[in-house]
Order: structure tokens, then C-alpha cells, then sequence
């Protein structure tokens, strides 16, 4: 959606490519396209390429900012680079009492010639761009508390659908997926990660909203086709941009829902919510983890939310904690884990073959289930992850899960 300013800095532009007889560009702070004026034969291969793409190409962003215009006052002339396919050109950043707005750019040798005419229309730019960033943050403002709403649930989540699809923000035929940063992680980071990267060569070809839910950092990924592969990748770039960010990011994590319908979205988030958190407080799952790699921790935290009442075996309690490295119920759930293959276990668990197979019997003796029964063993398994999730802080967050859903 074009922005009111944008007219006025168009007219800006136009009025000064005629003056000077040379086209002229005018970026955002991010280096996307905002305007450009018609062609005077100056164009070369990237303007052509940014016109149709309205973004720099990371390669050409990398080279050009290497000149120092993020940080410099007054014009620089940035060289030709025949590979990138970029000729000489003149940039002039755009500031307002310091803060930079944007960039006006020329082509051509020589083009500082033209300093004292483009300073007069950076000036006259700098009102308009400085009205436009207004403008900008009040929309991005708006999508955020609709896509919020949302997810969110209730009522509010219905009407909030039907706007989004009214304001061309999510299609009819869409799907979607949430994708959710961890508690830990400041929400206005991981919007200002997506905000950074958006526009990007790279980017999947899908719609992005950001949203602040329950105090966490969230993104609604939108599109016709390959939703959940956009998804993971924005995923990546929420856990890469933080950690950029962040001296202590290192501890990020990230979880991805499936796919699915708009009017799913409350239920999209639960699953990214839960993932983002089994990731936190299991550390065998990876940092940026999917609902569906939740693997058998996904139904149990479902069922665990659904069913209150399920508690773990007795005879499985009296194992002692998974978290233990020692105890009876970690040395079962690494044999289990590993199919049985007791090489492999006792490797895992550093301990002798012998004093594995010690353990085991134990395990046997105490609980009174056949390790050679696959039922036995199934059951053994399934109540040692469940363990696993008791011991943890999944339980509280469920029930505070389950609480903001009722209350929805």
C-alpha cells in the first residue's frame, strides 16, 4: 500500500532527474526502493534489477556500504563494480538531525557535479522521508495489533482475520504459520530482526507479520505454497539476527508450527509456543525446532494439557530422574533411545557393557516389565519421556497455556 508521502517525494525526484538530465533513485534507510524517476540512458544493470526487485542485492548492499554511507554526512562517490553490474555512482544520505532516513543516488562519472542542486533536494527529501518513517511505523503498528489479535484467539481473532484478508494482508486461499522466539528474547528484537530482513533477495516469496504475544516475540508467515519451508527459514533468520544482537543470544531458540488455515492460527501458535519451549528445557532437540520434530514430546505435552490427570507410572517414578545421568530411568531411556543396541547405549551413558546390562536388570526387577516385551518397552518409554516433561518447567507452562486459552 502506497503511503500519502510517497507522492510528494515522487514529485521531488521527477522535478530533479529534469533539472539535471540524470535519473534519480531514492532508497530507505534499509536500502529498498522507495521512488525513482524515468531512465535518461544512464541506467545500468542493478538499477534495472532494483526497480523490479525494490531491493539492493546483499552482494551490491555489501560493496556500496563499504563506502561508509550508513554513517556519513555528506555525498559519496562509490566506484563501478563491472561484476555486481554497477557503474560509478554518487550516493547522498538522508538525514534528519542525525538520524538517518535514506539515500538519494545518481549514476555517473563525475556526478558531484551536481552536489549543490541534489543538497537542495536532499533538504526538501529529508521533511518528506522524516514523514514517511511516521507513517511506516503507525502501518507496521496496525498490522502488528491485528496479527496480534489473531493469534491471540476469541472473538478478536475472527475479526482480526477478516481485516487482514480486506487489507490484501493474508489471501483467501492462504496458509499460515507462527513462528515464535523463546521467552528469553525481547519481542521488539525479533520484530526489528524481520524488519531488517524483509526485502530481501532471499526472502521466500511470502508475507511476514509480527506480533507481540504473551511476551514473546512472534511472526506469522503467509502464502499460497510452501508455507512451512518459509516458515523454518525465517526461523533461521529470527535465531541468526538475534544472536547478532545479543551478546548473550546464545542460548536462542526458535519454534515453528505447522502449516495450516487463517482461522487456525490460535492453535498454530500453541504448537510453536510448546516447540519453542521443549527446545528450551530439552537440550537434545535443536535450538530451532518444528512441531512436527517435536518427535513424541509434541503428543505428551498435548496430552498432558488435555488430560491433567495422567501422571506417570508409579513403577516408572521409582527409576528416580531422567535428568540424572546416573540414575536407573536415564540409563533405560538412553537404551531405549537407542533402539535397544546396547553398544550404542553403554557408549552414550560412558559406563561398561557389563554394568549396562546390570542396570537394565535392575530396571526389570523394579518395575516388573519384560525389556524383550515391546509392550513393556513401550510403555516404559512413553513414561520416561513423560518424566522427562514433569521434571521440567513444561508443566507450569501448559497450565498457563491452557489458562489464556480459556480465558479467550
Amino acid at each position: 500500500m502506497a503511503l500519502p508521502c510517497t507522492d510528494a517525494i515522487q514529485r521531488l525526484v521527477d522535478s530533479l532527474a529534469a533539472r539535471i538530465r540524470h535519473s534519480v533513485a531514492v532508497d530507505d534507510e534499509r536500502g529498498r526502493l522507495i521512488v525513482c524517476s524515468r531512465h535518461y540512458g544512464d541506467e545500468d544493470r542493478l538499477r534495472i534489477g532494483v526497480v523490479l526487485s525494490r531491493r539492493l542485492p546483499a552482494p551490491v548492499a555489501e560493496y556500496v556500504n563499504g563506502f561508509g554511507i550508513a554513517t556519513s554526512a555528506t555525498p559519496r562517490s562509490i566506484p563501478a563494480h563491472p561484476g555486481l553490474g554497477l557503474k560509478e555512482r554518487r550516493c547522498y544520505p538522508i538525514r534528519d538531525h542525525g538520524r538517518l532516513l535514506g539515500y538519494l543516488w545518481l549514476i555517473g562519472a563525475h556526478a558531484e557535479r551536481f552536489d549543490e542542486v541534489v543538497g537542495d533536494c536532499v533538504v526538501q527529501l529529508s521533511a518528506r522521508l522524516r514523514e514517511r518513517s511516521v507513517q511506516v511505523s503507525e502501518e507496521e503498528q496496525r498490522r502488528r495489533a491485528l496479527a496480534t489479535d489473531l493469534l491471540n484467539g476469541g472473538e478478536g481473532s475472527a475479526r482480526a482475520a477478516r481485516d487482514l484478508a480486506a487489507q490484501g494482508l493474508v489471501g483467501a486461499e492462504d496458509e499460515v504459520a507462527v513462528v515464535v522466539a523463546g521467552e528469553a528474547t525481547d519481542p521488539e528484537t525479533v520484530a526489528a530482526v524481520i524488519a531488517e530482513a524483509t526485502g530481501g533477495r532471499d526472502e521466500p516469496p511470502v508475507r511476514v507479520l509480527t506480533a507481540a504475544v504473551r511476551g514473546r516475540g512472534a511472526v506469522l508467515v503467509t502464502g499460497r505454497q510452501e508455507v512451512g519451508q518459509a516458515a523454518a527459514w525465517w526461523a533461521e533468520e529470527v535465531r541468526r539476527g538475534v544472536r547478532q544482537r545479543d551478546a548473550e543470544g546464545g542460548g536462542v531458540v526458535v519454534g515453528v508450527s505447522n502449516a495450516g488455515r487463517l482461522d487456525a492460527a490460535p492453535d498454530l501458535l500453541r504448537q510453536a509456543v510448546l516447540a519453542a519451549f521443549a527446545a528450551t528445557e530439552l537440550p537434545e532437540l535443536p535450538p530451532v525446532l518444528s512441531w512436527r520434530d517435536t518427535g513424541v514430546y509434541g503428543p505428551l505435552m498435548l496430552a498432558a494439557m488435555t488430560s491433567p490427570e495422567l501422571v506417570v507410572p508409579p513403577r516408572i517414578a521409582g527409576l528416580g530422574t531422567v535428568a540424572r545421568t546416573d540414575s536407573l530411568a536415564r540409563t533405560a531411556e538412553v537404551f531405549l533411545d537407542a533402539a535397544g543396541d546396547t553398544a550404542a547405549a553403554s557408549e552414550q551413558l560412558r559406563i561398561h557393557r557389563t554394568t549396562l546390562y546390570y542396570r537394565l536388570a535392575q530396571v526389570e526387577n523394579r518395575t516388573g516389565w519384560d525389556l524383550k516385551n515391546g509392550r513393556d518397552r513401550l510403555t516404559l518409554h512413553v513414561g520416561l519421556k513423560m518424566q522427562r516433561l514433569l521434571d521440567s518447567g513444561i508443566p507450569a507452562l501448559l497450565r498457563g497455556e491452557e489458562g489464556r486459552r480459556e480465558s479467550s
